[in-house]
């Protein structure tokens, strides 16, 4: 089984990344959606032998320049994932993905839209933002059925879904 963590907006918060990871055993794959995605960099302890998938936030030079892309698109076990920072920069969602993953707002969703899942996991930011306490994702990928948590900072699970193929 596959299992990835997803985080946003950490913005340079490596005492509440590091809470995060340490949540968590048996990690496979990072999806970071950016605001200080180098935050990840500082934690190679972290991330090593993990698969990780990253786009940068919009204040990025990398992203204003567009030299790192805005967008990127994995699949694992048959399921397709898009990673993009701000989900108004997707105008259309056509791009034939099972999960559209974004962050920036700092709050955490979950939308079915026809087949395909938008989620945002929140933020890490710090202890309450924009009325929000941080928070991240958790998914266990199975070849039919993924099963998603939505974590607190201390682990706690606050929401969960499965969806089956």
């Amino acid at each position: 089984m596959e299992r990835i963590i997803i985080i946003s907006d950490t913005h340079k918060n490596q005492v509440l990344l590091r809470k995060t990871f340490s949540n968590e055993d048996n990690i496979t794959h990072i999806f970071h959606l950016g605001d200080n995605y180098e935050d990840l960099d500082e934690n190679f302890y972290l991330t090593e032998g993990k698969e990780i998938v990253k786009v940068p936030g919009i204040f990025h030079p990398g992203y204003l320049n567009k030299s790192l892309p805005a967008v990127q698109t994995t699949e694992i076990s048959g399921w397709k994932f898009l990673l993009i920072h701000n989900i108004e920069d997707l105008k259309n969602p056509t791009n034939e993905a099972d999960f559209f993953l974004f962050g920036h707002t700092h709050s955490w969703s979950f939308e079915r839209k026809k087949n395909s899942y938008f989620i945002n996991p929140g933020h890490l930011r710090k202890k309450s933002d924009k009325g929000h306490k941080p928070s991240y994702v958790v998914m266990d990928i199975g070849k039919n059925s993924i099963t998603v948590y939505f974590k607190y900072i201390d682990g706690t699970v606050f929401r969960k879904e499965i969806i089956n193929k």
